[in-house]
Order: C-alpha cells, then structure tokens, then sequence
C-alpha cells in the first residue's frame, strides 16, 4: 500500500526542546521530521530565557543528580560547539560564580558547591576582593562574603541559540512549519497517528509533544494530564552601564535565588519576586506565547532591587525593558522524556523546571534515542518516564507545587 504518513517524526513545539529533539532525530538518520510550531522557533518560553548553562547538579540544585548532571555537560560541549557555526548565540565561557551574603547563607547555599563530590575539576574558593576582581567590579566586595566559582559554565542567547538550532534541522532536511499549531491529534485504534492544524491534518509514525504549558491542552481529550506547575517567569534587561562582557554569571541564593548577568554592557537580572504560579493569576496564562504581567515586575522591583543594590552599587539597575515566559514544573523538579502510557505514538518531552535551556541538547539526544531506537545506551532514561507518577496522584496545580522539593 502507499504510504501516506507525511512525517515518520512530528514534532509540536519549536523550542530549544523541540528544535534539538528534530535536530538529534534527523543526524539519527530518523527520516522525515517535521516540526509544528504556532509562531517561530523561540517565540515562547525559550527565547525568553536568560541563556546561562551550568553544571547545577554539582551542588547548587540537590534535586538533580549526576545523570542530570550528564546532560548539563552535554548541553555545554554542545552549545559550544554550535557557537562555533553560529558565533551570534553569544557563546561565552565565563563560568558561574554562586555568592552568599551573610554567613549562614554561606553555610546553606555557597560551602556545598565546594564540598560537592559532582564538583567540576577547577572549582574554587573566592574571597569577597576575589569576587569584586572576577565580576569586573560589577558585585562590591563589601555586599558579599565569599563565592564559589565553577569555571566550565558558559552563558548563550536562549532565543538565538534555538534560531541557530532551527536553521540546523532545515540544513539537515527536516521542515519547520512556522505558524501552524496544533490543534488537536488524530487518533486511529488507540494509537496517534498525527495532529490536525487550520492547514490540514498532519500523519505521521510518531509524535512528540514538546510544546511546555500546552502540552495538557492537547493530552486533555486523550484522558491524560501531566503533572505540570506552570510558573510565570520574569527577567529584566537593565541600560548599557559598562558591564564587562567576561563576567561569570552569577547566583545569590540567600536573595531568594537571584541571578544576575551581563547583557551587552547591561544587566539582565531576576529572582523569584518576579515569578508567580498559574493559579495565582488569571485564567488567560497560556493563552499567548509570551506572557505580560507587569504587576510582577513592579514587585521584583520592590522587594528585590534594595538588596541588589548593595550587593552592585555601581551600575545602572533601572528597569529598561523586561520579558515572560512559562516554565513547567514536575512534583519531583525531574524532567519529562518518554512514551504517554497505553497511546502507542505519541511521546512527551517537557517538564523544563526552569533548567531547559541548559538540559535541552542533552534531552533532545535522549529523546531521540527514546523515539528512533526504542531505548538508549548512553543515559539512563527511567528517571524521567512519565508513568513515574501515578494517574490523578497530582490532581491540582496547586498539589504539583506542594509536592516539589526546596533546594536544600
């Protein structure tokens, strides 16, 4: 009979998780992938992301562990490897510098990155003069009172890094069909055999859902639902003030998870005063691309600029321009990659937790392993199956969010 699939690989979503899974796919030899994305690669989530790439399960997030911790290097020998084609995704290997502020929060935050058995060879102690030196002068030494340095930590552009990965799947022979989301999946006995889109129906072999927050608008008439917090998430873009471009990024932990970086002679910075649950806003998260909640920045301001101020006192910390976006969190902070169980086709990689931008290449490989060869032989993929949680255990957004560990 002939074949009348249009993909053997259909990917919804064109992300930096959907762009590397049809990337790993067709250098896999995988055959025809096309990608389905409802405006252009890196409109959502992933362009707004802050583009810092780290090894945090050395220390920093104790969620994670060292198979996490294989697709944190991988995400980094990756992206620098693309910045070699691609020099404007920003690649720089600056390294990521965590900082305590008071002593106890040296204690719980900044002395377990040193002592951490994961930690990366070159890892060191940075006194508060070390630190003003490092950062260019940009963190007072008098704000903190030490630092820890991972020098392999690389910072990129998020949304040109994903372009940069978009272009590689078009070069490789897949399609990227921008403006075309899908609206729902084409079910044939029990199976997916494809998606509808205001285009026409698209069949295929496969399909793997990695579309972040929308993924559960597509799985609700399946009688599926994953266990998704989405979080509305702010950073802030500062005016050119000098910043030195070699700056490592950096993390303040005790001010509530702060993280702050260079930015074309700028600042880009947040924390979680900037950020809100779905369920604390209105029915309309999820609804564009890009969230607007200005009400979160007006409180990152608030709370968080007085403290930032003390710790970068000489430069410019107005609020030039600012951006959202919607990271999914899973009960257990671990990632989703694998088969929707008893729906033969149709497959889920999401669950970013805020860490997507460094995992995605990583995920993406794994991903494609899981989609194309049934298994993979270079990481251990029963961390992340999506029957780790049974049905309904997590009826709420709200129970996501009750069940999901602190660091530390």
């Amino acid at each position: 009979m002939p074949d009348t699939t249009d993909a053997d690989v259909l990917v919804v979503g064109a992300g930096v998780l959907g762009t590397s899974l049809a990337h790993h796919l067709l250098q896999r030899d995988a055959g025809r992938v096309i990608v389905l994305e409802a405006r252009t690669p890196a409109a959502a989530t992933s362009g707004a992301g802050a583009g810092f790439v780290g090894l945090w399960a050395a220390g920093y997030a104790d969620f994670f562990t060292d198979t996490d911790l294989q697709l944190e290097q991988y995400g980094i020998d990756f992206y620098r490897l693309l910045a070699e084609q691609n020099p404007d995704i920003e690649c720089r290997a600056n390294g990521n510098l965590y900082l305590a502020t008071t002593e106890p929060g040296w204690s719980k935050w900044v002395a377990p990155v040193l002592g951490h058995p994961l930690a990366p060879s070159g890892t060191r102690e940075l006194t508060p003069r070390e630190v003003g030196t490092i950062t260019g002068g940009v963190v007072s030494p008098g704000g903190v009172v030490g630092g820890a340095l991972h020098p392999g930590g690389i910072q990129i552009s998020a949304g040109r890094a994903t372009r940069a990965l978009a272009d590689s799947v078009r070069r490789l022979g897949g399609e990227i069909r921008e403006h075309t989301p899908a609206t729902g999946l084409i079910m044939s006995d029990g199976a997916v055999i494809g998606a509808l889109t205001d285009a026409g129906p698209i069949r295929a072999r496969r399909v793997v859902l990695a579309c972040g927050a929308w993924s559960n608008q597509l799985l609700r008439p399946l009688g599926h639902r994953l266990p998704l917090l989405r979080v509305v998430a702010t950073r802030v873009v500062s005016p050119p003030s000098g910043v030195p471009d070699t700056m490592p990024t950096v993390m303040v932990p005790d001010l509530y998870g702060l993280w702050l970086r260079a930015h074309r002679s700028g600042l880009t910075w947040g924390n979680g005063d900037g950020y809100s649950p779905a369920y604390e806003l209105d029915d309309a998260v999820g609804s564009e691309s890009r969230p607007h909640y200005p009400e979160l920045v007006d409180r990152l301001r608030e709370r968080l600029l007085p403290g930032l101020r003390e710790l970068v006192p000489a430069h410019d910390l107005r609020i030039d321009w600012w951006l959202q976006g919607i990271p999914c969190m899973t009960p257990d902070r671990r990632f989703l990659a694998g088969a929707v169980p008893d729906v033969p086709g149709l497959y889920v990689l999401g669950g970013d937790n805020e860490a997507g931008v460094t995992h995605g290449p990583g995920l993406g490989r794994l991903m494609a392993e899981l989609v194309d060869g049934g298994g993979s032989e270079w990481l251990d993929a029963s961390p992340y199956r999506l029957d780790r949680f049974a049905p309904d255990r997590f009826p709420t957004e709200r129970d996501v969010a009750d069940a999901m560990p602190a660091r530390r």
